[in-house]
């Protein structure tokens, strides 16, 4: 019976470096990461050794919307890593081309509303409601074809590690149809999300009344404001959730 583990992994430092923890541990055949499909080859090659990960940085450049580090979405850390690794495994990238593609314009939009809100103090939140709606929509169809490369090309290895960066739900019940032993496993904890990835998830769920969605959104402004343009992401969501859950650290976060 085939095994897969799926590592849900939040955008920090902390989370990357238990990724890369658990593939050594568990030496997997394969390991599956949540990046477009268009830069796999390029990915391949820089865990093989072949291509260092300046080369890769420069190549993954003509592929991916500038700036490219922002669409590796935490992933520096894995991939720099990669190749160090002594026992050798096949890798995989499952994202979505042209949802990814779509998420890239969904994301630019995102900046110019926030940095709109910045310069005025305003929030037009029917717009951001109707940004975010339509690009929840499009990761929900996109999760279901992900979930299919994923399971097609784990199930013909005894044992992957795929890694995901949100809730695995349609990978996991695609997995399970498979009859997979399957384990989830989440890293970085404890983790508080963003702002905007708690409004999201709302979304996800359901409506969410306008009051409730302008707060987190000027929070997320906050979020922006005072963490992620003095730090990278992996950093700047650490610090928030240091900061969230100075109660669980028995610390302030900074």
């Amino acid at each position: 019976m085939a095994e897969v583990e799926i590592l849900v992994k939040p955008p920090s430092r902390r989370a990357a470096r238990e990724a890369l923890r658990r593939i050594v541990e568990e030496e997997p055949q394969a390991v599956l990461l949540n990046l477009p499909e268009s830069i796999e080859d390029l990915v391949a090659e820089l865990a093989s050794g072949i291509m260092d990960y300046e080369r890769f940085f420069e190549e993954v450049g003509g592929r991916l919307p500038e700036p490219p580090a922002a669409w590796l979405k935490g992933y520096e850390e894995i991939l720099e890593s990669l190749s160090k690794i002594r026992r050798r495994f096949d890798v995989y990238c499952y994202g979505d081309p042209a949802a990814f593609r779509v998420s890239a314009e969904h994301s630019l939009q995102l900046a110019l509303l926030t940095l709109r809100s910045m310069i005025t103090g305003r929030v037009d939140v029917r717009e951001w409601l109707r940004v975010l709606g339509e690009g929840a929509r499009l990761w929900e169809a996109a999760s279901e074809r992900e979930a299919e490369k994923a399971a097609s090309i784990s199930t013909n290895y005894d044992k992957s590690i795929c890694i995901s960066d949100y809730a695995p739900a349609h990978l996991r019940n695609r997995l399970k149809l498979e009859g997979v032993k399957l384990r989830v496993r989440y890293l970085g904890q404890p983790y508080h999300f963003t702002p905007i990835e708690i409004l999201r998830r709302k979304l996800a769920k359901g409506a969410v009344d306008e009051k409730e969605a302008e707060e987190l959104v000027r929070e997320h402004i906050r979020f922006v404001r005072e963490y992620l343009y003095r730090k990278p992401l992996p950093e700047a969501v650490e610090n928030w959730s240091s900061r969230k859950l100075y109660w669980i650290r028995g610390e302030r976060g900074s």
